[in-house]
């Protein structure tokens, strides 16, 4: 009976692990993006947006900027801080502090 090494085959063997990691970071790499610049009308819009979220418990979606990535939060402003420079803002299972330098936009739901 004959046996097959199954997909062990198709790996070049001259990879070495260090090597495939290489790969795989470079692969994730390609896909950052970079920090928008916003400008002030937008920086206004974003501050006016959280303030209703926190005055009248309103639900809005953040975008944050982190290492590359944008990732998007759905929930309610619970509090800002304006010394530290975060928003605090409230899920339905978790709170979640945010720094307003990685806020890149600001939605109503």
């Amino acid at each position: 009976m004959l046996r097959d090494r199954g997909l062990l085959k198709w790996q070049p063997a001259h990879f070495m692990p260090e090597h495939r990691k290489m790969l795989s970071d470079v692969d994730q790499d390609y896909y950052k993006q970079a920090k928008p610049q916003l400008d002030e009308q937008e920086l206004e819009e974003i501050g006016i947006i959280v303030m209703e979220s926190l005055n009248y418990t309103l639900e809005i979606k953040i975008t944050i900027w982190q290492a590359g990535y944008f990732n998007d939060h759905i929930g309610i402003v619970s509090r800002v801080d304006y010394l530290m420079k975060y928003i605090f803002l409230e899920k339905e299972d978790e709170n979640i502090k945010i720094m307003i330098v990685d806020i890149t936009a600001v939605e109503r739901n």
